[in-house]
């Protein structure tokens, strides 16, 4: 039997039963009422019959309104990052090569000037690929949508390069880098090298916007009993314990006001991805103005193969 017909069966049987009961009291000649209260006890027998279902399955359909309102919100929020893949995805990858065949001098040579002119907003792409990268990525991970894909890959070597690309946006603070390492067996781990790279660039567009003028961001880098552990030192504002509590969750920020587009989400992103590898992100801020930002996570195929098998390969929330 169908929903909706053992649901008029239900709604008739009970009209009956009602309509009995009422006209049993109501007209029953051994019951001593006047006309004014047998009208006043169908009059508010009514009223209850009419109200008490709705009183009953208002959170019905105060969830289903809920929903329909979820459904429109899902369904901009879909649209929203449709945009920004078309129509800023697509341009700023487009400008970043335009502007890095301008430098390399393929179109023509170019003064000084122009080369820094070029350069300062090469660098600003850049920051601006990173930011919709960032927003696009942490949106489909919250949907499931990414997993993991583990491969070999020299860790040193990422942590290099990850520099060279970011090292623009230190120029104005004058800032330097330094990387150490302690590996004791090899510099190749295995993981997924596109994710750990976009934890790495995290971490260091976080350092260099906070880190003070004409100061070093110190990398060090260990490989040892199947963990990579990497640490990364600015000299930067003290971070109350407070705050450090809340810098991985989404939109938290070292600062009271946001003052960068779509700031919060870089950390947030960073902590999803390095627990989605079986691992773990810190931060530790020193009174002597050093802060540390550090991940470990299995650096081994044998570790990393465990990190995916709890994990099911996949990030998700």
């Amino acid at each position: 039997m169908s929903k909706f017909l053992r649901k008029i069966i239900y709604t008739t049987c009970q009209d009956i039963i009602f309509c009995l009961s009422l006209l049993t009291l109501c007209f029953n000649p051994y019951a001593d009422l006047t006309d004014f209260w047998r009208k006043g006890v169908i009059f508010i027998a009514f009223i209850f019959y009419l109200l008490i279902p709705r009183i009953l399955h208002y959170d019905d359909e105060e969830d289903i309104f809920n929903a329909i309102n979820f459904s429109k919100f899902a369904e901009q929020k879909d649209l929203f990052v449709a945009t920004i893949s078309h129509d800023l995805k697509a341009p700023t990858l487009s400008q970043i090569a335009s502007l890095q065949t301008l430098l390399k001098e393929e179109a023509g040579k170019l003064n000084f000037e122009q080369k820094n002119m070029v350069k300062a907003i090469l660098n600003s792409c850049v920051y601006m690929k990173e930011l919709v990268f960032t927003i696009l990525t942490t949106y489909k991970f919250n949907n499931g949508a990414i997993a993991l894909k583990y491969e070999d890959f020299d860790i040193l070597n990422l942590t290099e390069e990850c520099i060279e690309e970011i090292k623009g946006l230190a120029k104005d603070k004058k800032l330097s880098f330094k990387v150490s390492t302690e590996i004791e067996a090899t510099r190749i781990i295995s993981a997924d090298i596109v994710q750990i790279k976009r934890v790495i660039m995290n971490l260091l567009a976080n350092s260099i916007s906070y880190a003070y003028k004409n100061t070093e961001i110190k990398i060090d880098i260990i490989n040892e009993k199947g963990f990579l552990r990497f640490y990364m030192e600015n000299s930067s504002p003290y971070i109350p314990d407070e705050i450090l509590r809340q810098l991985f969750k989404k939109y938290a920020s070292f600062s009271s006001k946001y003052t960068k587009a779509g700031f919060g989400l870089g950390l947030y992103l960073s902590r999803r991805i390095v627990e989605a590898h079986g691992g773990n992100i810190q931060a530790e801020s020193l009174t002597n103005n050093k802060n540390i930002f550090s991940f470990y996570i299995p650096s081994y195929e044998e570790a990393s193969t465990k990190a995916k098998n709890a994990k099911s390969g996949r990030i998700t929330f």
